[in-house]
């Protein structure tokens, strides 16, 4: 294929704009470029370990034939090449197939099998580039993937190999044994045998996207293989209303350019995965421009999904052609928008994710009429800003940059601190920081642990009567699994729906949309009954002592004072004390009774130091 001879050199305009969060069509077609270089790269090289690798080419002719294929094609057609080299699950197969190679990654199939992906894609670039020409392809799942094109289905599922001939008439046929798929002329149309990998449609004031919504290809899902599930046409028309009014979303706000969202997304993937009680998503920099998707119900949610994963895309994009930071990869950082520790990377990533997920909600709460609407999305671009903001602090804090990383994550902080001066009503601004809150002190309690022996002097002090010791227990990152908060999504609820919030709160034993049955602790916090709450949580501490969440309950509801200072500034160390002191967890010593007050034992730490 054309040879790249000449270094890839990101434009200052590109890099600005991606700085500041944004990054149009020609921003995009520079990362595009240098995707499609590095793809052909490690196609190449894929090439010359299949051709000699022992145990290949099984059933199929020689490595070097696709190869070959793609090369007419190229000269006869070099966008319809580059369409099935960037198409997203080809990067996905790619990587994982050069790591099965190389003996890094165990192959599940029969390795022919998987560098049958690469003859698929030389016939794919054929039929798009309209030559005539003859291949042999694997067939797997019951058919024949061509990516970016569709899946062929076979009654014969004894076959190995399949034909697909392309005659100069311009009749496309696939044949394995005695079966014969017609393909037909507009391969995105379904057909007796055939099913055509459909687009979604998104088009307002002139922004249009067409991402596919891929249920097709084995290598859809980025991590794991999944046979072809064909959506129902209720199902497809379900997505597809879903993503136009979303799609209407995305285009109506200014802060991220609609154009290079679009120009980001190749295709949307159902997967069967939750979040609770957020909307699924996830991408990756290997499936470039493929995003995992739940299956949405909320077009707002799935808008801000889209911007959400367009942001990660171009990041990784950008991340490929310019270092931005060196190391980074031990999981050991608090994320404000995750349960676990992450590593500097991640955080990376994720204070450029929200980046653009912050301008997206400022300009739907400055669209939005009043009432819930605004005031939900005041809330969310008062919480996303300032998510991003923390994040971005632990970043320049910790994070070994290069000078090109200095520059990007400037130009960050100067879009946020312009954002983060636009003041936010009072309440939507407030839950934004309770929530802020909630989320960093459950963070700490579930995964810092405080030195054993030292908490235990701690313990020991409080026995005798004694004030606090002079050292702090050192504190170490230990992950533990996570759980779903319930306080965000109360006060989303009471924001977004006053009135259904209302009904939840007289009956007890009603649940939340996303099905949680909220604690009364929790429904008295989130109504601003804050003495009933903290009774609340007391109560559930006094039965549970390791409910993590009722701790944090606890230091969001107490008045201000040296017991609240203490929960904010040490949640951690309160915690250790506590189990220690009614012999519960690592850091127990022998003690009777359940232990402490939980707020008596916080002010007690509070006075350390004074």
């Amino acid at each position: 294929m054309t040879a790249e001879r000449s270094f890839h050199r990101l434009s200052e305009r590109c890099f600005t704009e991606l700085g500041r969060g944004s990054g149009g069509v020609s921003s995009v077609a520079e990362l595009r470029s240098g995707q499609r270089s590095r793809t052909m790269l490690l196609l190449r090289a894929l090439v010359g370990i299949a051709a000699d690798h022992p145990a290949l080419p099984g059933p199929l002719p020689d490595a070097r034939e696709p190869w070959r294929l793609l090369i007419r094609a190229e000269r006869a057609a070099p966008a319809a090449v580059e369409r099935v080299l960037l198409h997203p699950q080809a990067g996905t197969w790619l990587n994982r197939c050069l790591r099965g190679l190389r003996g890094r990654e165990p192959v599940k199939t029969p390795l022919w099998t998987e560098t049958g992906y690469l003859y698929a894609m030389a016939a794919s670039a054929a039929l798009l580039a309209g030559i005539d020409f003859r291949t042999t392809v694997a067939v797997r799942e019951g058919g024949v993937i061509l990516p970016a094109l569709g899946f062929a289905c076979l009654p014969d599922r004894t076959a190995e190999t399949a034909e697909v001939v392309r005659t100069p008439e311009g009749k496309a046929t696939l044949t394995a044994g005695p079966h014969t798929v017609p393909l037909p002329f507009d391969l995105t149309r379904n057909a007796p045998g055939w099913y055509g990998l459909r687009r979604l449609r998104g088009e307002h004031q002139g922004h249009i996207c067409e991402p596919f919504l891929d249920d097709v290809d084995p290598y859809r899902d980025f991590l794991r293989t999944t046979p072809p599930e064909r959506l129902t046409d209720d199902e497809w028309k379900h997505w597809q209303g879903c993503f136009d009014t979303a799609w209407r979303l995305v285009a109506e706000q200014s802060q991220v350019d609609p154009r290079g969202i679009a120009a980001c997304l190749g295709s949307l993937v159902p997967v069967p995965y939750t979040a609770p009680p957020d909307l699924f998503s996830a991408s990756s920099p290997e499936a470039r421009g493929c995003v995992l998707l739940g299956r949405p119900d909320d077009p707002l949610a799935l808008a801000a999904s889209l911007v959400h994963e367009a942001q990660h895309i171009k990041l990784s994009a950008l991340m490929d052609l310019v270092p931005l930071i060196e190391g980074g990869l031990e999981e050991v950082h608090y994320a404000p928008w995750r349960l676990d520790p992450r590593p500097l990377r991640g955080l990376l990533h994720g204070v450029y994710a929200f980046l653009g997920v912050t301008g997206f909600w400022r300009d739907r709460w400055q669209l939005a009429e009043a009432g819930p609407a605004r005031d939900t999305a005041a809330f969310e671009f008062a919480l996303r800003r300032a998510q991003t903001a923390r994040g971005l602090r632990t970043l320049l804090a910790h994070a070994r940059l290069t000078p090109l990383g200095e520059r990007f994550l400037q130009l960050v902080a100067e879009r946020l601190a312009a954002w983060s001066a636009e003041p936010v009503p009072s309440l939507p601004r407030r839950w934004a920081a309770d929530v802020l809150i909630d989320a960093e002190l459950v963070y700490r309690l579930r995964h810092l642990r405080p030195d054993p022996a030292q908490t235990t002097r701690w313990a020991r002090a409080w026995r005798a009567g004694n004030a606090p010791p002079r050292d702090l227990p050192a504190t170490a990152v230990r992950p533990a699994p996570t759980g779903i908060p319930v306080r965000p999504a109360l006060v989303r609820h009471r924001l977004m729906d006053p009135v259904a919030f209302a009904r939840l709160d007289a009956d007890r034993d009603a649940t939340l949309p996303d099905g949680t049955t909220p604690a009364g602790a929790d429904l008295d916090w989130a109504a601003d009954r804050t003495e009933a709450a903290l009774h609340g949580y007391r109560a559930r501490l006094a039965t549970a002592p390791d409910d993590l969440s009722a701790w944090a309950g606890l230091a969001l509801s107490m008045p201000d004072g040296t017991a609240r200072q203490a929960l904010l500034s040490r949640p951690e160390l309160v915690l250790a004390v506590h189990r220690a002191l009614y012999g519960a967890g690592p850091e127990r010593t022998p003690g009777p009774g359940p232990g402490p007050d939980p707020i008596a034992l916080a002010r007690w730490i509070g006075t350390h130091g004074r």
